[in-house]
């Protein structure tokens, strides 16, 4: 056997041990375009970064994260912006998403393996229904980061007094807020913009949008037809109103005449619905947070934990998941049947839910220990930079730009944990029989 042929048995060997699990390709694609995207972003063409820190930008930005060590605007060229764009929107739309597209592009057929791994990841019974399934990605990220673009080219434009500004910052940010990511081409994100509602309104509803699985959004026109949800539909849409309704308002309360000081009411109301929406998973912020009261820093910790929906570009826990243990909790302390919408959400379901849960908050702590043992930072600072990180959230308190060398490979290493670990244990448990087909006794357990 020839040199050639060993070489074509190895990677032949490679790719089948990676592709035949969701879970490794997840894992594995994201960490090379993670590599791929440093590489890039440290070339001279691209700007002034040291490698360390051109791996921190690039795992940020697959990971939508947002989280920053430099200053993007200054310290990026135009090339290095373009190449963190694109490093953005591929993050956003997935890498199974991507590779299943370029699948069907070369016309190629795909093994069964892989077909039966797309099938899980898209829920879909046929290859027919996987390709609907990518149109309807790519047709609905498209078209709202297109909308988006116009809007914001336009409040970016008035705001700036230059069109090209305001195009380039449009195109920029209607691309990473649909992606949940954070990045903006300005040193001061958005708070020089916090008296723009066109600016506010738009990137709001982006990171909604983009939090949101396409399926389940095209699913909401049932509610103008006065037909009932789906109870996946129906726990995410009650849980994201829910969530943003309360956000708000304490936001709103907590800080009236705290970092809202100084605006009028309809800007203060305008910042505290947009601080709800993007404080879940996106990363943006209009206001200063290092001045945050305890209520708002304890808020913000949970819903950055509880993040955004499935099958959408947001981090956390999601929203499904949060609503299931809520629903679980109500109706076992009621005593009613464990049901939603004449449907049983099923004890495996549960287990599911409480398991992905208890994982996350034990990598929580953990990442949130090593910050505060290695980091010369507020503790209060480090938790928050924690909660951020794995959350792929991307706002901070004032930490990132004080993270030594230790600190930040520990939230490179927490950011592209936060992204691959809840799909990878999904992806994971469903491959798994829950039903052993064996019955035995009760446990007798005493809870008090």
């Amino acid at each position: 056997m020839n040199k050639k042929n060993l070489i074509n048995l190895w990677s032949g060997n490679y790719f089948d041990l990676v592709t035949e699990s969701p879970e490794r390709i997840l894992s594995v694609t994201f960490f090379l375009l993670c590599i791929m995207g440093s590489l890039l972003l440290f070339l001279p063409v691209s700007g002034h970064l040291s490698y360390l820190d051109s791996l921190f930008t690039s795992v940020s930005a697959v990971c939508v994260t947002g989280l920053s060590v430099a200053d993007i605007s200054k310290d990026l060229t135009g090339f290095g912006q373009i190449i963190l764009l694109f490093l953005i929107q591929i993050g956003g739309l997935g890498i199974m998403s991507i590779s299943s597209v370029i699948f069907i592009m070369l016309g190629k057929r795909m093994s069964l393996r892989y077909e039966k791994n797309a099938r899980r990841v898209f829920d879909a019974e046929s290859r027919v229904e996987i390709k609907e399934s990518l149109y309807l990605i790519f047709k609905y990220t498209f078209f709202l980061e297109l909308i988006g673009a116009l809007f914001l080219t336009l409040g970016f434009t008035i705001a700036e007094q230059n069109i090209w500004t305001g195009l380039k910052m449009g195109i920029f940010t209607s691309i990473s807020a649909f992606c949940n990511a954070g990045f903006v081409l300005n040193s001061s994100n958005l708070i020089s913009y916090n008296n723009n509602p066109i600016i506010l309104y738009t990137i709001s509803f982006l990171i909604i949008f983009g939090g949101i699985s396409p399926a389940i959004c095209v699913t909401f026109q049932r509610i103008f037809r006065r037909q009932k949800l789906p109870p996946l539909t129906l726990i995410v849409f009650y849980t994201t109103v829910i969530l943003m309704i309360l956000g708000t308002l304490i936001f709103l309360i907590a800080e009236y005449n705290g970092v809202l000081e100084g605006m009028n009411w309809f800007d203060k109301f305008n910042n505290s619905w947009f601080q709800s929406a993007t404080l879940r998973t996106a990363g943006f912020n209009s206001v200063d947070l290092t001045h945050i009261s305890g209520i708002t820093y304890i808020m913000f910790i949970i819903f950055m934990i509880i993040g955004g929906s499935p099958g959408g570009t947001a981090g956390g826990i999601k929203t499904v998941v949060f609503g299931v243990i809520l629903i679980t909790c109500y109706n076992t302390l009621f005593g009613k049947n464990n049901i939603i919408r004449n449907r049983t959400i099923k004890l495996e379901t549960v287990q599911k839910a409480i398991t992905l849960t208890v994982i996350y908050l034990v990598v929580f702590f953990v990442s949130s220990g090593m910050l505060i043992t290695t980091q010369q930072i507020a503790n209060s600072s480090l938790v928050f930079e924690a909660a951020s990180a794995l959350g792929t959230v991307g706002l901070t308190v004032g930490a990132t730009p004080h993270l030594d060398e230790i600190g930040k490979i520990i939230i490179i290493i927490t950011m592209y944990v936060g992204r691959v670990m809840p799909a990878t244990i999904i992806y994971y448990m469903n491959s798994k029989n829950m039903d052993t087909r064996l019955s035995y006794p009760d446990a007798k357990l005493s809870l008090t």
